[in-house]
């Protein structure tokens, strides 16, 4: 269903791929050898409901599997298709799709498996920064907003203790990030936005 809906938008080339597989990874990106990609968006992600009595082990870790080295393992692999359309164009960006429940400062608990999966990507894409600056590459981390997804529910608003959070469509989601993504520079690489262009603290 999924990739009818991708091949409807007409796209360049549509190619599967596995965040969670390394051996997928490392195959699309030998099979788009010598492309340029200008724009890498990081967004699969998974979110495995549990609090203090109900996380397991196996919640926790494939939850980072998932959602903080699946994107270092992508980005990592694409650095060459980065460097290309720097070559080309002059910059490229990646952006890589946390959640504000990654931020230590917000935190009001629960959700141990996604909120430090979401906190380890944070790190891991501090670190992409620094050391991708200098290649012209900038790394972001980006908050798509409470959006109304299968993850959450559909568009229940989500009440944090006296906090209620209004769900927004994938519609309002998605032109927030096109906006917030093209206005990137690199003196942006390595922080925190939410949709709207708020920055977020860690």
């Amino acid at each position: 269903m999924l990739m009818c809906q991708l091949a409807a938008l007409s796209p360049y080339k549509i190619v599967q791929l596995d965040s969670g597989d390394e051996a997928s990874v490392l195959r699309v990106a030998k099979e788009l050898e010598g492309e340029a990609i200008d724009l890498l968006i990081n967004n699969a992600g998974i979110n495995v409901s549990g609090d203090l009595a109900s996380t397991t082990k196996a919640d926790l870790l494939k939850q980072f599997e998932i959602n903080a080295v699946g994107p270092f393992v992508v980005t990592r692999a694409f650095i060459p298709h980065l460097k290309a359309a720097v070559t080309k164009h002059g910059s490229a960006n990646v952006a890589q799709i946390s959640s504000y429940v990654g931020s230590i400062t917000l935190n009001v608990g629960t959700a141990y498996g996604y909120r430090t999966s979401k906190t380890a990507l944070n790190m891991i894409n501090s670190c992409l920064a620094f050391d991708l600056k200098n290649d012209n590459i900038g790394s972001f981390v980006l908050h798509p907003g409470y959006v109304a997804t299968d993850m959450t529910g559909g568009g229940v608003d989500l009440v944090m203790g006296d906090v209620v959070v209004k769900a927004i469509s994938t519609d309002t989601s998605v032109r927030d990030l096109i906006s917030v993504i093209g206005n990137f520079t690199i003196a942006d690489s390595g922080k925190f936005y939410n949709h709207t262009g708020e920055q977020l603290p860690w």
